[in-house]
């Protein structure tokens, strides 16, 4: 199973997270989020069994879905398809990052968009015979994984939010946090796999303190613990 390292910097009064040194495959992760129907993140979740704690609501209109007999659905309706595991539409030059593969089927072909070439002479087009078009092949270059560029080593705001990281950023943000004191800082490193991964999802839901909750706090975040 495909894992992500995390470096996080806490505060040790506060034993808050302050912001995370991540590389690209984490950002990439959080990112491709964002290209992921809701239904089929509702759908992980709900491996997870943390669908009744997240999205309020909507947890309700995903389990009416889910429990909705398929005679009162319209003939051309497939709901788990359509509504419990649809597929994303990821870009078509950009592979999907490796824990994002467990929202798409194996093997789920990205479609490629080609050229057709019309040649032009003294400003008339012949589109008389086949001879004349041309169809563009489309270029064999290694595409990169993922979103963003893996040369730069990113910043994770306890809530999520994503910088890339500099020197300047890292004193701004002390300052921010009125750290006056290096040595109250420490440093720890985490791994990601799909279940952590999801409980920074479920998190997001409701949290802005994401990190904190999901690596300092051991927050449990499945229906049971949340309903009791």
């Amino acid at each position: 199973m495909t894992t992500l390292k995390l470096k996080l910097l806490i505060e040790k009064n506060s034993s808050k997270v302050v912001f995370a040194e991540a590389r690209k495959e984490f950002v990439d992760f959080l990112f491709g989020h964002l290209q992921v129907p809701l239904g089929s993140i509702m759908g992980l979740l709900s491996q997870y069994d943390m669908v009744d704690s997240a999205g309020g609501s909507l947890s309700r209109v995903y389990e009416s879905i889910k429990n909705l007999d398929p005679s009162f659905l319209e003939p051309n309706v497939n709901k788990e398809s359509d509504f419990l595991r649809p597929k994303p539409t990821f870009s078509s030059n950009t592979d999907t990052p490796e824990l994002l593969l467990n929202f798409v089927p194996p093997n789920t072909p990205i479609p490629i968009t080609t050229a057709v070439i019309v040649p032009v002479t003294s400003n008339t087009v012949t589109v008389g015979s086949t001879s004349d078009i041309t169809q563009q092949k489309p270029h064999t270059e290694k595409k990169e994984t993922g979103y963003v560029r893996g040369v730069v080593t990113y910043m994770v705001m306890d809530d999520l939010m994503v910088k890339p990281m500099s020197t300047i950023s890292g004193i701004s943000l002390l300052n921010d946090f009125n750290i006056k004191n290096i040595s109250s800082l420490h440093e720890k490193m985490v791994e990601v796999d799909l279940k952590k991964g999801m409980e920074l999802l479920r998190a997001s839901f409701d949290s802005t303190t994401v990190l904190t909750d999901v690596f300092i706090g051991n927050k449990d975040w499945t229906s049971q613990s949340n309903s009791s």
